[in-house]
């Protein structure tokens, strides 16, 4: 709702008409139409004067409550899943800069359209790394006035966060090891995390219960976590081979009876990576088979029907995950993300290879 419709509101509620409530604030009537219509704003010295004479504070004159806002912000997280999903950066940074200018002062507004920036540079297109570095001095702003002015700690830990990744990016002029180590010494050690601290705070039958599903949950969150501090590394085909197959066999002996549920997805992308990292090397065998593996993985995460499911494996037979229907989840499915992995010039030498070409076909459907 507008200052202007608001106002319009205020006025009928209370039985004022134009003319009196101009009266009263020594202007014509003709402006508080124009107010009303939306075709002009009050004066900054008419606030004030406003909000008094129809009792109310200024928050609720620009129709701003503190429930309000937090259904709006609510409203946009939700809305980002989508954008996310469909690989829509641009329309995620403006969402957040649209919250951000009308909440200057929210952190969690700040923090949304700092990662929102991030996410843009990390998805890395040469043809914008001009843009890149004005959002990284952007993104860097912003999370500096958070650090500054912010006690929350969400908002916080996520500006420490990016700001690791901003100075840690080699790619970016602006890179700073430095920089990057001063922040990240700023967040607190594993041993004193969220997620940890948890598990010990649910003491209440510990058999099962809360206690027993946050640590099933943590576990898939610290194997994720292992995951892909393994696969982070800048080293030869050979060392991300055996890290990724690592983790591939690591992911098996904790969920030992295949039902991966929302992992399937990270499986999928594993066994890609692995993929391309055969073909490199010219191995073509365990090139195919794990495009196979890839696409088995990926067409199990589509196959996953909405609502909650619980993993079976014993180990995390306390946790569940809650995954959106597919259509409404994402533009297109994960085999079909997948699929467009196929397209990387590694795979060159084998393009007219016949069971390669027969897995395209089959990626494609």
């Amino acid at each position: 709702m507008t200052i202007g419709e608001k106002i319009k509101q205020l006025r009928q509620k209370n039985d004022v008409t134009q003319e009196k409530l101009a009266e009263y604030l020594n202007i014509t009537y003709q402006s508080v139409s124009k107010w009303e219509n939306n075709n002009a704003m009050p004066d900054v010295s008419l606030i004030v004067p406003l909000a008094n004479f129809f009792g109310v504070s200024i928050d609720e004159l620009f129709d701003r409550t503190p429930d309000e806002e937090k259904k709006e912000i609510d409203e946009a997280m939700w809305e980002t899943q989508h954008i996310d999903n469909k690989g829509m950066y641009k329309e995620k940074i403006a969402l957040w800069r649209k919250m951000a200018q009308k909440y200057p002062n929210n952190y969690v507004c700040l923090s949304w359209l700092a990662s929102a920036l991030v996410s843009n540079i990390l998805r890395g297109d040469p043809k914008e790394f001009d843009t890149y570095e004005e959002l990284a001095k952007e993104a860097i702003s912003i999370c500096e006035r958070i650090l500054r002015d912010c006690t929350e700690n969400s908002p916080r830990s996520s500006a420490i966060q990016l700001l690791v990744f901003i100075y840690g990016d080699k790619y970016l002029s602006i890179a700073d090891e430095e920089k990057a180590v001063k922040y990240a010494n700023m967040a607190d050690s594993i041993c004193c995390c969220r997620e940890r601290l948890l598990g010990a705070a649910f003491y209440k039958d510990e058999s099962k219960g809360k206690a027993k599903e946050h640590r099933a949950q943590l576990s898939l969150e610290l194997m994720d976590f292992l995951s892909n501090n393994l696969c982070d590394q800048n080293s030869s085909i050979e060392e991300k081979i055996i890290a990724r197959e690592t983790a591939v066999k690591l992911w098996n002996l904790l969920i030992d009876d295949g039902n991966f549920l929302f992992y399937h997805n990270k499986i999928s992308y594993l066994y890609a990576m692995l993929a391309q990292d055969y073909a490199r090397i010219g191995d073509r065998r365990r090139m195919l088979d794990s495009i196979k593996k890839s696409i088995y993985h990926a067409a199990s995460y589509d196959a996953i029907s909405e609502g909650e499911h619980n993993y079976t494996a014993i180990l995390v037979s306390a946790a569940s995950c809650n995954i959106l229907d597919s259509a409404e989840k994402c533009a297109e499915t994960t085999v079909q993300s997948f699929a467009r992995t196929l397209d990387d010039q590694c795979y060159d030498p084998f393009r007219n290879d016949p069971e390669f070409v027969e897995l395209t076909k089959q990626d494609s459907k």
